[in-house]
């Protein structure tokens, strides 16, 4: 049970931030909030994986 949610969340996310990057690249989205996103993504996943392996 623990993979199947770790695997949506890291789904979720990268779901979001793939959206995110499409607006920046769009120039729709600042930089920096792009890179305030992949941050809170990479803490969102290194937590998943944490709760997965504990």
């Amino acid at each position: 049970m623990k993979l199947a949610a770790a695997i949506f969340i890291v789904l979720i996310l990268s779901a979001g931030l793939y959206n995110s990057y499409k607006k920046y690249k769009n120039g729709l989205l600042l930089s920096s909030f792009l890179a305030f996103h992949f941050l809170i993504g990479l803490m969102v996943i290194m937590g998943a994986f944490f709760l997965l392996f504990e």
